[in-house]
């Protein structure tokens, strides 16, 4: 979930384009945002000056913002693939899957034992915790999809999964008795047995996920089980085998000097983490805004745009046997429009080439010989002077993102 885009745009009062931020990634973000156990929060920088932004809380507002205006949002769907799914088990994977699958343009049945939908979500969480109004809510948006609903079977028994797969294009199952007798299919000590980068169980076109494979303690990971499913389901379709995920080439700062970390919160508010006031123990709007502006926007400015980034990934690149002394954090924001990051810079010599060219008064140089040579405004001005006239052309042709735009 792209945690720093959604903050921004909360602290903007931009609720709808929040939610719908959200969701690319999680399904059911009013339910999570009640019994998620802020795992996110874990990594939020903002933890070492105070206390981590309230991410979690942050999510259920714009969630219940949504489900409370008059038009929630619908993500748009593909017209139909002409593709069926069943899928076993309306618990949180199961949602989810449905959720992503029928934007595809895949019709989805979803069969469950109980009486209602969503599994655990019903059944084992209490109603102080997650109201089931809210559940019902976020489930009826998922129907509202196209996804179908079918109580009251044991399948496994009637229907059996024989039927299913002659009368479906594709069977994912999600429920949590998986491992058990009903299913010829192969099992580990906690469930059905997978090709974890296909999500495919020994029997082509049977898929697993969430509860069926693992036990989730958290239904967060069993959401996420659900749309990754949903995309190995996709790849499926197109004859493609979904390839594992890859951990991004990513260097992160590390844990900051004191010294840093007051260079790092310049401009930041520096009031502690809020709690709501509401009895509800849910934001109110002003209270939203203003949490959100706690973020320290530790997010890298050009994530999706990073040329080195690119070549690091396809090259392979490994931070841990390159590992070099990490540069001392500063930057240098005087200017309007850019934000200079100088950790970032690879020394291309890009930017005093255009600066060059528009006989800015001062523009950029390399300062220093050797290893340690640093691009810097001459005479140890601020990048407010040094680029006057091209510090968009500078952002715009800089590899790193070390010259980046501000808000």
């Amino acid at each position: 979930m792209d945690i720093p885009t959604i903050l921004r745009l909360i602290t903007a009062g931009q609720w709808r384009e929040a939610i719908i931020t959200v969701k690319r990634h999680i399904a059911l973000p009013a339910v999570l945002g009640r019994i998620c156990p802020e795992l996110c929060e874990k990594g939020c920088r903002r933890a070492q000056w105070d206390a981590p932004l309230s991410i979690c809380l942050l999510k259920r507002f714009v969630a219940d913002c949504d489900l409370v205006s008059k038009s929630p949002y619908l993500p748009p769907c593909r017209s139909s693939s002409g593709k069926k799914i069943a899928i076993i088990g309306a618990g949180p994977a199961g949602l989810a899957a449905a959720y992503y699958l029928q934007q595809m343009g895949h019709a989805c049945l979803l069969f469950d034992e109980h009486e209602q939908p969503g599994g655990a979500l019903r059944y084992a969480v209490s109603e102080d915790r997650l109201p089931r109004a809210v559940l019902d809510a976020e489930i009826r948006l998922i129907a509202a999809l196209g996804a179908k609903f079918s109580f009251g079977h044991r399948v496994g028994v009637n229907p059996s999964l024989a039927d299913l797969r002659q009368a479906f294009d594709v069977v994912l199952i999600t429920c949590g008795d998986a491992a058990d007798q009903q299913f010829p299919l192969e099992t580990t000590p906690h469930g059905l047995k997978i090709e974890r980068s296909t999500m495919m169980t020994s029997i082509p076109g049977v898929f697993a996920a969430g509860s069926a494979i693992t036990p989730e303690k958290h239904a967060v990971r069993a959401v996420a089980d659900g749309r990754y499913a949903a995309l190995a389901i996709k790849a499926y379709f197109a004859g493609e085998i979904i390839a594992e995920p890859r951990r991004p080439y990513t260097v992160h700062i590390g844990k900051m000097t004191q010294v840093e970390m007051e260079r790092f919160r310049e401009g930041i508010p520096g009031y502690a983490r809020l709690l709501p006031q509401s009895t509800r123990g849910a934001f109110l709007e002003a209270e939203a805004m203003q949490e959100a502006r706690r973020c320290m926007h530790c997010d890298c400015r050009k994530m999706h745009a990073c040329k080195l980034r690119d070549y690091a990934i396809e090259y392979g690149a490994s931070t841990s046997k390159y590992a070099g002394e990490r540069r001392e954090f500063t930057w240098d924001h005087t200017h309007s429009e850019v934000i200079y990051e100088p950790g970032k810079c690879i020394d291309c010599g890009i930017c005093l080439q255009i600066a060059s060219a528009a006989r800015e008064s001062l523009g950029l140089s390399f300062i220093g010989r050797g290893f340690t040579v640093r691009v810097a405004v001459p005479f140890s001005e601020t990048i407010a002077q040094g680029l006057r006239k091209v510090g968009r052309e500078c952002i715009a042709a800089c590899p790193t993102g070390a010259l980046a735009a501000k808000e």
